[in-house]
């Protein structure tokens, strides 16, 4: 794994030994930064603040702060995984730029966020139906602008359930993933 483009291009990423858990491929990351950035749904990743659940080695998050984003929060339920995450933030300088959280967003306490998000990144393990949970987690925090995008990787047999508060705007398969793109609806903004 390595940081494809702007100014950590070419830093290679560390990873778990776990089997349990499966990194973004690099090709996989590239189409879905393909998609958002020079894709139809026409989207900045410039000075933009960035969510990444269950993030792993940050890779997804740490992509967007090389390409220009002010801002990532890393959050994952492992303690591995988010000094993982750390290790490859420092390694690319961008350690300053980041907030690193063990949180398991399935539990009912509140999450606290001082700020709202413009691009959520949600890479859960598959085939667990983390999705729904996923959705009442950024709608019950807020979490997401109004004009915000959320980009979710499963396995692509999985079935989707969508939430009616949001809207599949693009869908990709790669290999044994799928990556969904998400907006709010505009009805559910009133």
């Amino acid at each position: 794994m390595r940081v494809i483009s702007g100014i950590a291009k070419g830093k290679k990423l560390v990873s778990s030994n776990d089997k349990k858990i499966r990194p973004t491929s690099d090709k996989v990351k590239m189409a879905i930064y393909n998609i958002i950035e020079h894709g139809n749904i026409s989207f900045s990743l410039y000075n933009k603040n960035v969510l990444d659940l269950f993030s792993g080695s940050g890779s997804l998050g740490i992509e967007a702060l090389s390409r220009g984003s002010a801002h990532c929060l890393f959050i994952d339920i492992s303690k591995i995984s988010q000094k993982i995450c750390r290790t490859n933030l420092e390694n690319c300088n961008l350690l300053n730029k980041s907030k690193n959280l063990v949180f398991n967003i399935s539990n009912s306490k509140k999450f606290e966020s001082e700020k709202k998000f413009d691009l959520i990144f949600a890479d859960p393990p598959y085939n667990k139906n983390y999705i729904s949970t996923v959705f009442a987690f950024i709608l019950k925090n807020e979490l997401l602008n109004k004009n915000g995008l959320l980009v979710v990787e499963e396995d692509k047999k999985s079935k989707i359930i969508e939430d009616e508060n949001f809207e599949l705007i693009c869908k990709k398969i790669y290999g044994n993933s799928q990556v969904l793109f998400f907006q709010f609806k505009l009805r559910s903004l009133k």
